[in-house]
């Protein structure tokens, strides 16, 4: 029997998560969550999840700034050794498996003479046709972009241990410090639910970005979530261009580029999963993730009196502007 385990670093996703995790385990053996400091219920609906007997670890880590490889790799390193799984299956929490009819994650995996392969990314996007009342976000947005996405996502064999790496994003891994051979697998997709409002959009992006810039150097010389920085420019200096944009807000059915193709969604009715205001949802989780980061700033001038003689070196630089 193949084992499969898949893997998740999560974080504020209280909106999808019980829906992920009732769709994807069916093809899985056991489901590994690494927290990251959730602030809204995340973390209850996993907790209800788990207490209704669904195989789900969750661990917490949590990161206020970009530290994805270390995680991803921490993760695949944790389920080779603790469950010994014959493949390792990356998933972010807004990824759905998406499957031919008759095939199972199983069966097309044991079938597989690559040690790595690659399941296509699918982007769904909120349309003003999704049934706004439907609680489950592959039900209600059915609409994806037409253009391939030319993205994919890891499915790595178990065993590697400390010789693999996996990159950001859990795009691609490194094994004995070389990058390692992914073959496509055209039977693989993850229906992707990246953006599924307006104001969770930008609450992703803020935080996404803050991440990067708390990281320092390394992760801005690096390029890290290059994606982000454009649209929080935008809402840092001129908000009314997003906030007041139909086309980011409320966005338009375009069917040009997208086409009506709904993820068979096989996780059942949702029962621990409530409704929020989307407005407020963000300004909280936003100013939450802001104080969490203002805090670990001043724990690090406390624990360290090098950090805070440089600290107080910048407040007291003083220069003649005009």
């Amino acid at each position: 029997m193949t084992k499969l385990i898949s893997v998740t670093r999560i974080l504020n996703e209280d909106d999808i998560v019980e829906a992920f995790v009732r769709h994807n385990v069916l093809s899985l053996n056991h489901m590994i969550f690494l927290d990251n400091g959730s602030t809204d219920s995340t973390l209850a609906i996993l907790k209800a999840l788990q207490e209704e007997g669904l195989p789900i670890t969750v661990f917490q880590g949590p990161s206020l700034s970009f530290d994805e490889v270390s995680a991803n790799t921490w993760l695949y390193r944790l389920v080779d050794q603790l469950h010994k799984a014959d493949w390792v299956v990356f998933l972010d929490a807004d990824e759905f498996l998406s499957l031919p009819a008759k095939a199972t994650l199983a069966t097309i995996l044991s079938a597989q003479a690559a040690n790595a392969v690659e399941a296509t990314l699918l982007h769904y996007y909120e349309t003003d046709d999704d049934d706004a009342a439907q609680p489950i976000v592959p039900a209600r947005m059915r609409w994806r972009m037409i253009a391939p996405t030319g993205v994919s996502k890891l499915f790595l064999r178990g065993g590697f241990g400390a010789r693999a790496i996996i990159d950001a994003g859990n795009h691609g891994a490194f094994l004995d410090g070389k990058p390692m051979p992914a073959a496509p697998e055209p039977r693989l997709a993850l229906a992707h639910y990246p953006a599924r409002d307006g104001w969770q959009n930008l609450q992703k992006i803020t935080i996404g970005w803050l991440k990067v810039l708390a990281a320092g150097q390394p992760a801005l010389g690096a390029g890290r979530s290059q994606h982000y920085l454009s649209p929080f420019e935008t809402l840092r200096d001129k908000p009314h261009e997003l906030l007041g944009n139909p086309l980011f807000m409320q966005p338009k059915l375009n069917r040009t580029i997208m086409e009506e193709r709904p993820l068979d969604y096989r996780g059942g009715a949702l029962r621990h999963t409530g409704a929020t205001d989307p407005a407020l949802r963000a300004l909280q989780l936003a100013l939450r993730h802001a104080e969490q980061l203002a805090r670990q700033h001043g724990r690090l001038l406390d624990q360290s009196a090098e950090a805070r003689r440089l600290v107080d070196g910048w407040n007291s630089a003083r220069k003649f502007l005009f």
